[in-house]
């Protein structure tokens, strides 16, 4: 009798279990119509990602979206470069590319894809607006070594490093702040943005995910991390403290 007991229960817990699991990877991925997916968008709380190629970008984009052609052959590693402990808010054309890139997000372990029914043309027809690439070149990103950076560490000033991409909307909004804050303690302290994607070598050393990651090196010893977008009183705080 004990022993019937104990497998009915073992069975219940096994059901329960592997239900729960069910349901938690149904939800994985979630396709939302023009008008949730603008709400999501607006929440501001995940990232929004554009699968198409540049040519369809440079017609116009969703505001604050990173950029990341599905097609390219280093897409898969790219979208590792994101946080993902981030909502993902995908879009293509018309859904099919977008539908693709939410199960390879999946696939890779991002627990919350929303997808863009109808695309960015659903989207339109909602009435819903669209920005244009301003065509600015960033040339305050650096492409680096890892014997380069070796260089730049062996100083006593604070070395404040923020590795970063050219396609992650979030790294292009603290670009400015970065670049400021260079400016500000030019003398006392290093700040450089290295761009991620060309200087593989070396964020694969620092082990860099989740774009951007900032990192305050003092006499060569990393001191501090963050990982995504943070404040300019942030970073000012960290380099004062190691001055």
């Amino acid at each position: 009798m004990k022993n019937t007991l104990l497998v009915i229960t073992l069975s219940i817990m096994l059901f329960s279990c592997n239900n729960n699991q069910a349901q938690q990877k149904a939800a994985v991925i979630e396709n939302v119509d023009a008008k949730r997916f603008k709400e999501l968008v607006d929440e501001g709380k995940g990232i929004i990602l554009d699968v198409r190629t540049p040519e369809e970008v440079a017609g116009g984009y969703i505001n604050n979206a990173s950029t990341i052609n599905i097609n390219d052959a280093d897409f898969e590693a790219k979208i590792n470069l994101m946080q993902k402990d981030k909502a993902i808010y995908v879009y293509c054309r018309s859904g099919g590319r977008s539908s693709r890139a939410a199960a390879i997000l999946e696939k890779n372990g991002f627990t919350k894809v929303y997808n863009l029914t109808g695309g960015i043309a659903a989207w339109e027809q909602s009435g819903y607006p669209l920005v244009k690439p301003d065509g600015a070149v960033d040339e305050k990103i650096q492409q680096m070594t890892i014997a380069d950076f070796n260089k730049i560490l062996d100083t006593k000033m604070p070395v404040l490093v923020d590795f970063h991409t050219k396609w992650c909307s979030p790294c292009k909004k603290m670009a400015p702040i970065v670049d400021g804050i260079e400016a500000t303690y030019k003398g006392k302290a290093v700040v450089i943005r290295i761009d991620v994607d060309q200087s593989k070598d070396l964020a694969k050393q620092y082990k860099i995910q989740g774009v951007p990651v900032f990192i305050l090196f003092k006499n060569g010893t990393e001191k501090w991390k963050q990982v995504g977008a943070t404040t300019e009183d942030v970073l000012i705080k960290k380099i004062e403290e190691n001055l």
